[in-house]
């Protein structure tokens, strides 16, 4: 059985055939939704969390805290609220116990308070999978699909491929990628100064920036294309994929982000003097392609998830 992200074309035929029962803005493309009702402003996001026995205790519990909430800063804003289902691996030992509380520690130090939780051992799981959170947020996003323009500039910022990195050489002498740079928090914080250029962005994470672009293109209506030098460029350390294997490299800790057409030359000068990789993504009138090409690519991060 296959494992991660269900396919783009499957996620459309439930969205299709549900219509009547799902938020308007919970739409392929979007990291989160959004509801405006009378003078309250909600942002939701859900994600699974993780608990890997190859991983430490903190690990699992930044991962599990810190892939939501990347989702959740797309929005240019952090979140109040948390509602957790924790559901405890067959095997894990009182470790689980630690890991819960490494959870809560890191929603601490954010001051996201939770508001719902449930604590469960059923013996249905085994590591990978361990729960879901939910984020909940009571202010307007700063980004969203809303505010995307025809004529705006989509450029990648972050390191492709660092997750499959982080996962790939973890444990090894001189480990190449740490769980902390699979995180968005700093740049969301750099784009949010040029909030009045930039209009959305997007997480790319599973399936790396090939994903994310399908993702893209279902909802703006408009292709891209990458070249494999602007991938090189940028790829994290450690990373020994070209290529579909690299252009489908999990890459948490990056974004792709729409600019205002007359703000491109503000938001590179901005990038490039605070140091941040960034890259300029081709645009086309339908379809992902990698230098010019269709390109059909496998995650590399699922060999050590599976």
């Amino acid at each position: 059985m296959d494992i991660g992200k269900v396919g783009i074309n499957e996620i459309r035929r439930i969205l299709r055939r549900n219509k009547d029962s799902i938020l308007w803005s919970n739409v392929i493309g979007s990291d989160f939704s959004f509801l405006k009702s009378g003078s309250t402003n909600l942002i939701f996001k859900i994600e699974p969390m993780v608990f890997y026995k190859h991983m430490t205790v903190q690990e699992n519990a930044f991962l599990s805290v810190t892939y939501p909430l990347n989702d959740f800063l797309t929005s240019g804003t952090w979140p109040s609220f948390a509602m957790i289902d924790f559901e405890r691996p067959s095997k894990s030992g009182e470790e689980f116990y630690d890991y819960v509380d490494g959870i809560l520690d890191n929603l601490r130090q954010r001051n996201i308070k939770v508001a719902s939780g449930h604590t469960g051992s059923y013996g249905n799981i085994d590591y990978g999978v361990a729960g879901t959170m939910a984020l909940l947020g009571l202010r307007r996003p700063i980004f969203s699909f809303r505010r995307v323009d025809e004529d705006d500039s989509y450029y990648f910022i972050g390191s492709i491929g660092n997750e499959l990195s982080f996962f790939k050489h973890r444990g090894d002498e001189g480990s190449h990628v740490s769980a902390s740079e699979l995180s968005v928090e700093s740049y969301v914080k750099e784009l949010i100064r040029i909030r009045a250029i930039v209009h959305y962005i997007h997480d790319v994470s599973e399936g790396g920036l090939m994903r994310a672009l399908e993702e893209i293109s279902d909802l703006v209506k408009s292709g891209f294309n990458v070249s494999s030098e602007d991938l090189l460029k940028v790829s994290a350390k450690g990373v020994e994929e070209y290529g579909a294997g690299l252009f489908s490299a999990s890459s948490s800790g990056s974004l792709v982000v729409s600019v205002s057409s007359g703000g491109k030359e503000e938001f590179e000068r901005v990038m490039h003097r605070k140091s941040v990789p960034i890259f300029k993504i081709g645009r086309r009138k339908r379809g992902i392609t990698l230098d010019g090409k269709r390109a059909s690519g496998r995650d590399g991060i699922l060999d050590f998830l599976s």
